[in-house]
């Protein structure tokens, strides 16, 4: 961008943002470095700086991006918790990467690949993880494999490399949707305190799975919070409103014999449901 230096602060910035959205890392990294320079104590720009140099593997320059970040902000999560990450990635590796830039394929996963849909995404931390040094050079993003083997659903990396794998209850409902034609892609959302966090998404359901869902779970936890949430408004209403106590008590039965009726149905395989959407956070925000 030859024209950049007759940019304002601001567009730089949206630049910057839009390159890492596009995955044209190249450019972040030259955008997010004159930004530093126009304003050396800005750490979301280190931040981005860090993320784009991963892309490239370029651990040690990422590493002190990061670092700079926590130095001007010590209160920045984000550059805390890539800092662990790559201190862990470091330890595994035994050396520095002396800041040679190595050549991999970049890819970013649709927006949409992290979004949740009610009945049709799961988030969960594996079971039987990976070690953490090894879980730690998992990228938020990265796109992982499923492998069914001897009942199990594992999760696989690019390579082969297992990480971990699906729990129980939910791989033994997905291997059977697998089997009847049902299609699902994974990926990784982040470390958690002793596991990767991640999403399972339906991508394709097979026309003789008819109504089937994939995560009745998902249903009724979304069901259970959407209750919660009512019962919560009504209690801030009444702290304003005089109401009879024989509409207080009606209300309550009926919410109960709601509940029950809601439970009993999210388990049917033939239950019709609205979706809706929630955006699932990454270990880092989107650049």
């Amino acid at each position: 961008m030859a024209d950049s230096k007759s940019k304002t602060r601001k567009q730089l910035v949206e630049f910057a943002r839009r390159a890492g959205l596009d995955g044209n890392w190249e450019q972040a990294i030259q955008l997010n470095q004159e930004i530093i320079d126009r304003s050396p104590r800005d750490a979301t720009a280190y931040n981005r700086l860090g993320r784009a140099l991963l892309e490239f593997r370029r651990v040690s320059a990422a590493y002190d991006a990061y670092s700079s970040a926590l130095k001007i902000d010590p209160a920045n999560m984000i550059a805390r918790r890539n800092l662990q990450r790559l201190e862990l990635i470091r330890h595994r590796r035994g050396a520095e990467d002396g800041g040679q830039e190595t050549s991999r394929e970049s890819v970013i996963p649709r927006t949409s690949a992290f979004i949740e849909e009610v009945g049709k995404t799961w988030v969960d931390e594996l079971a039987n993880p990976a070690s953490m040094d090894e879980l730690a050079d998992i990228y938020s993003g990265e796109q992982l494999q499923l492998e069914i083997s001897e009942g199990r659903l594992f999760v696989l990396r690019g390579n082969g490399q297992r990480v971990g794998e699906v729990e129980t209850r939910t791989a033994d409902r997905i291997i059977d949707h697998m089997a009847r034609g049902n299609r699902y892609e994974i990926f990784a959302l982040g470390l958690s305190t002793a596991s990767l966090r991640v999403i399972l998404r339906e991508v394709h359901r097979d026309p003789s799975m008819g109504g089937r869902i994939s995560f009745p779970r998902q249903i009724s936890a979304t069901r259970a919070y959407l209750r919660e949430r009512d019962l919560l408004r009504q209690r801030d209403e009444a702290d304003f409103l005089m109401l009879d106590d024989d509409d207080d008590d009606s209300d309550d039965d009926d919410g109960g014999a709601e509940a029950a009726d809601d439970d009993d149905a999210a388990e049917s395989d033939g239950e019709t449901f609205i979706e809706d959407t929630v955006v699932v956070e990454e270990e880092e925000p989107t650049i």
